[in-house]
Order: structure tokens, then sequence, then C-alpha cells
């Protein structure tokens, strides 16, 4: 048998040997951030600013997100009502009609008697003491 020259070693430590693109390629996470093309130094007053502007903004819609939020319950609540208040207007629709009827009878109610009164006074005007009933005359005096 022949011998190799792989004898005796591992050939899976051949994946955790050093790449050589590693030497042409450095490697982007071990370097330091700068603001493009500024120094650190150069750039934190303005990336503190920023982050000031950033943050009011924020809290700002914050309140904003909070109002609309109770705006928005207040709605939930207002739709709520707005349907009991249909159900009772459907309710008083339902009451109303027999009250229109109701009315119309006591209209007609109201005529008959008006007749009857216009009929009482003619019958009085044309008779004569004497020919009334005993109920209809006058009292003694």
């Amino acid at each position: 048998m022949a011998k190799r020259s792989t004898i005796g070693e591992n050939p899976l430590d051949a994946v955790n040997q050093e790449n050589p693109l590693d030497t042409v390629v450095p490697d982007l996470s071990a370097m330091p951030r700068g603001g493009r093309g500024q120094s650190a130094a150069e750039a934190l007053p303005a990336v503190q600013e920023r982050l000031q502007e950033l943050e009011a903004s924020l809290k700002g819609l914050r309140t904003e997100v909070a109002g609309l939020k109770t705006v928005a319950g207040e709605a939930a609540s207002l739709r709520g009502t707005i349907a009991g208040l249909t159900g009772d207007l459907a309710g008083l629709r339902r009451e109303v009609e027999p009250l229109k009827a109701e009315a119309a009878a006591v209209k007609a109610l109201q005529a008959e008697v008006t007749q009857l009164k216009a009929e009482l006074a003619r019958l009085r005007a044309s008779a004569g003491p004497g020919d009334l009933p005993f109920w209809m005359r006058g009292r003694k005096k």
C-alpha cells in the first residue's frame, strides 16, 4: 500500500484553518464605526442633537397616540349609545302610531260633541219652558 500524505491529519481541521481571504478583506465588525467620513468626536454632537429631536418628536407622537386612543374609546362609547337610541326611537315610533289613531278618534268625538251641543242649543232655543222634559228645565225661582 502506498502511503498518503494526509495520514494522521484530520480532514475536518482544514475547515477551521484561516481563510486566505481574511487577510485581503478585513473583518468589518471589528472596525470602529464613524459617521460618513467624520471622526467619532465630530459626529457625536450632531448625533446627540438629532437624537434629542427624535426623542422630542417621539414624546409628541406618544401624547398624540394617547389622545387618539381616548377619542377612539369615546367614539366606541358613542356608537353604543347611538345603537341604543336607535332602538328607543323605533320603540317610540311603534307607540306613536296607536296614539295617532286615538287622536283621530278624539277629534271625531269632539266634532260629534260639537254637533250635539249645537243641536241642544237649537232645541233649547226653539222649545218653550213647557216643552222641555223635567230634567232639562231650569230651577224654580
